[in-house]
């Protein structure tokens, strides 16, 4: 992929017209290659209509891939002009309802397993396969259930792709549960270390799993408001004090963990001309989940 570092990493063009004693400026922008960069980013926009917000952190972040939750297609589809003149495209994924993509015109991608709940593509520059997620809530599930479930797409992934210590597998969306719920933990689980030196298997017993790696519980540093969501659990699902949550994760294999030099995650708070977090208040703004970005450099 290709991500523009900075300002000097782009050209700019104007073209000038007068047209109704009024100039119009023509910006074309072109990304310069880099290979060794990827950029991801996961919105789950509780519904959100205005594709505003979407296009100024296109705009603003100009990430390699962005995916989208609960969100109408037709909006997307409205918008397709738009859309390509940020140099994107809606890359449809049949077979997937819960997660639309919008893609870099630059940045390849192939379709893979999809699923109501989650889509699979892999990009062919890197063989990195890019999984977005987006599960079934704890609002109406117990979390034993989403444990069952989470159990059984970390084995489809195994069976799909492959183990984690031999293919590279990028994962971001919202599982739905905290980096440090037993879903995500646990043997039985999805088996996701907090730890980039953490073990690359583990054997209980008579059986061996390999771990993923979770760099979102680098966000905890930020104690203020330490989530992409804000929500007072129901009893029936847990009975605690934990009100923000990080349900929206990046989780990787560790084949990806060792090509990566550098590693980045954060939310997107704001950006040139929208508020998605209200400090003052420490609200969540425009939607009830803020945009998760991640960024990597490969060796």
């Amino acid at each position: 992929m290709k991500f523009w570092q900075s300002f000097d990493d782009y050209h700019e063009i104007y073209f000038s017209n007068i047209w109704k004693n009024s100039r119009l400026k023509l910006s074309l922008y072109c990304k310069l290659p880099n290979e060794n960069d990827m950029t991801a980013i996961y919105w789950n926009t509780n519904k959100q209509n205005d594709f505003d917000r979407i296009s100024d952190i296109l705009s603003d972040v100009q990430p390699d891939v962005m995916f989208l939750s609960e969100i109408n297609e037709d909006v997307i589809q409205a918008k397709q002009e738009k859309i390509n003149v940020l140099n994107y495209e809606y890359f449809e994924n049949p077979g997937c309802n819960r997660v639309k993509i919008l893609k870099h015109q630059n940045f390849p991608l192939e379709l893979h397993l999809q699923n109501n709940y989650f889509t699979i593509v892999r990009n062919s520059e890197t063989d990195i396969y890019v999984v977005s997620l987006h599960f079934p809530s704890q609002m109406y599930q117990h979390l034993d259930s989403l444990k069952e479930f989470i159990r059984d797409f970390r084995t489809t992934l195994d069976l799909e792709i492959g183990s984690s210590s031999e293919k590279k597998v990028l994962i971001i969306g919202d599982f739905n549960v905290n980096p440090f719920e037993k879903p995500m933990i646990d043997f039985d689980g999805f088996l996701a270390t907090n730890s980039s030196k953490s073990r690359t298997s583990v054997t209980h017993l008579t059986k061996n799993r390999t771990t993923y790696y979770n760099p979102t519980w680098k966000l905890y540093s930020r104690n203020h408001f330490p989530g992409t969501k804000a929500f007072t659990r129901p009893s029936g699902a847990s009975y605690d004090i934990i009100e923000h949550h990080f349900l929206d994760q990046v989780v990787i294999s560790q084949q990806l963990r060792s090509t990566i030099s550098e590693e980045n995650i954060s939310v997107i708070e704001k950006t040139k001309n929208f508020i998605f977090f209200d400090e003052k208040r420490n609200k969540v703004v425009g939607s009830d989940h803020l945009p998760l970005l991640y960024n990597i450099k490969i060796v």
